[in-house]
């Protein structure tokens, strides 16, 4: 057997997922403020001390005969200074432990997604990872401050019923009995929130991937009218039940925030109509009662207005540390690429592979498709073609064959030695390949001693210096034709200069010319060079240019057919 995964990620529970079982914001600063956790807190409680400080200072002000009350107003000016200094201490503190965070789990995620497999990465997603990483990291980002707010809010509230419960027995029992039914009415509904913000991140991912086939997809929408409508109507459905969802979770935090104050408003009226009933309370004693009840107004009103925010960070939060626990069962098992063994440094004679067996993972209970068995054994230095109708199984062969997708059964060997997890990098290293959908980076990432010459010097041989040009270590434009870009892409195989070159169909967007140029200079030049390669083809007028054509049909190899006697070249010729 050939290498696989041990667990795949598919098995991991992720949609029924609640809140209360994931990671919030709070156990993010814990954890990530392990050694100034003390620091934060203690800033937080002055700050909330600090503003009870006040509004205690103004009303033993209010109620002095003393009307110079110099000491009141040194006081009352180092309160000010103590809440600003801790204040901001608070909140810049909060924001630096959510921000440096935020960069860990980013710079995590994206090493995790360099380790998963091709074939998980294209069932996760590009939608699902671009989302976690900025909108709901966006998410997470924002609520620095309110957490802080929250933070000192509560501390406020701490002190300040202190305060009331030293004025008033009563009054403090009356505040405690409102605040505890209140917020236990509060967060039961909690649980339908929940679900409304898990559909509403499913609906925006939908809406996400609609647009996506819009914008790819652009120029074949503007040939049929039909199919323009059709898919604007898709886009249309998935943005109201976008709009749904989302109206319905803000309509619960709109009535949440209004319960919210209505058990402030009922607060003030228990102080103001009820107190005087059933307690011996003065008048002055009760305007003091009411200047505390309004003065935690401002923190019972941040917290209830607050909450919602808090709630979409810690589902925001949630769905990140779902898309790492997918990541996680992908590269479970696979080891650190610094650990990766290479046995063949670069240098092989043959590669063979023996009853090799990919099948595509069934979904909806559909049969999947799969290639194989396929035994076949590739020279060092020869030109192998590889035909066959579309979907014969050649580029999910090829992605196989190079490592990009780990075999179901059956094994790859270079020269007798098996392709093993720990050996697949060092194996993928001897590739240099172009894909019917190839990328072209911004920058020759990998390539550090390339000379400028001779970058020059490969755009002028593929004809497009006067397209692009290149400048510290880019192509000044990649906006250019499909067949351009692909020259571009051949350029950059070129400079890595690996052992094995692969080509999908790579002279089916050029003109006759350079089609000509790739079967019976580029490739030949390439064989000169004791380069080996692998190409897909349908232009049988060139297949004379290979030693074998390989034919597949149906996920296997039909024939394999010899059209030179010799299997393989040797020689060094510069490519022209």
């Amino acid at each position: 057997m050939g290498y696989c995964p041990a667990t795949r990620w598919y098995e991991v529970r992720l949609d029924a997922f609640r809140l209360s079982d994931c990671m919030t914001i709070i156990d993010l600063v814990t954890k990530e403020a392990a050694g100034e956790r003390r620091h934060l807190l203690l800033a937080a409680t002055l700050a909330g001390a600090s503003n009870s400080l006040i509004i205690a200072l103004v009303n033993i002000t209010a109620q002095s005969t003393d009307h110079v009350a110099v000491r009141y107003f040194v006081m009352f000016a180092l309160a000010i200074i103590l809440y600003v200094v801790s204040a901001r201490h608070t909140f810049h503190r909060t924001t630096h432990i959510i921000e440096t965070a935020l960069h860990r789990i980013r710079t995590r995620i994206i090493a995790k997604v360099e380790r998963t497999e091709l074939q998980d990465m294209e069932r996760i997603g590009t939608s699902e990872i671009m989302d976690r990483i900025t909108e709901n990291m966006t998410v997470v980002s924002d609520s620095a401050g309110i957490l802080a707010n929250l933070l000192q809010s509560l501390a406020i509230i701490g002190f300040a019923t202190i305060y009331l419960a030293s004025l008033s027995m009563a009054a403090f029992v009356m505040l405690l009995v409102l605040v505890v039914g209140g917020a236990f009415v509060y967060l039961s509904r909690q649980k339908l929130v929940d679900e409304y913000l898990r559909r509403s991140g499913q609906e925006r991912l939908t809406f996400f991937d609609l647009v996506t086939d819009l914008l790819k997809g652009f120029k074949e929408v503007k040939y049929n009218q039909r199919r323009s409508r059709e898919i604007d109507a898709d886009i249309v459905q998935s943005s109201a039940s976008l709009r749904e969802t989302t109206t319905n979770a803000n309509h619960l935090f709109n009535d949440n925030y209004i319960f919210g104050n209505c058990i402030l408003y009922a607060l003030l009226a228990a102080m103001v109509f009820v107190l005087p009933q059933y307690s011996e309370t003065d008048a002055d004693t009760l305007s003091t009662l009411v200047s505390a009840v309004l003065f935690l107004w401002s923190p019972l009103s941040g917290i209830v207005g607050g909450y919602p925010a808090y709630v979409r960070s810690n589902y925001a939060l949630a769905q990140v540390q779902a898309l790492e626990e997918k990541l996680d069962a992908s590269v479970r098992g696979a080891p650190p690429v610094e650990d990766a063994e290479d046995p063949w440094r670069g240098r092989f004679t043959t590669i063979e592979t023996r009853d090799l067996e990919y099948q595509y993972i069934p979904e909806n209970g559909a049969q999947a498709f799969r290639i194989g068995p396929i035994n076949l054994t590739i020279t060092a230095g020869e030109v192998l073609f590889i035909v066959g109708g579309n979907g014969s199984g050649k580029s999910t062969f090829l992605k196989v064959l190079t490592g990009l997708y780990p075999p179901t059964a059956g094994s790859v060997r270079v020269d007798a030695t098996l392709v093993t997890p720990s050996s697949v990098a060092a194996y993928r290293e001897m590739y240099s390949a172009i894909y019917s959908d190839f990328h072209l980076f911004a920058k020759l990432y990998g390539l550090l001693d390339i000379e400028p010459a001779e970058v020059r010097r490969l755009l002028a041989q593929m004809q497009i210096e006067d397209k692009t040009s290149y400048e510290n270590r880019r192509f000044t434009k990649r906006n250019l034709s499909t067949g351009q870009r692909k020259r571009l892409a051949m350029i950059v195989t070129l400079l890595e200069d690996r052992p094995i070159y692969l080509f999908d169909e790579w002279a089916a967007d050029q003109d006759p010319e350079f089609r000509r140029y790739f079967y019976e200079e580029l490739i030949p030049m390439l064989k000169q060079r004791g380069k080996t390669v692998i190409a897909v083809s349908h232009d049988d007028r060139y297949f004379r240019c290979a030693d074998r054509v390989v034919t597949m049909e149906y996920g296997k190899i039909r024939s394999v057919e010899r059209i030179r006697p010799e299997a393989a070249a040797s020689g060094a010729a510069p490519l022209p």
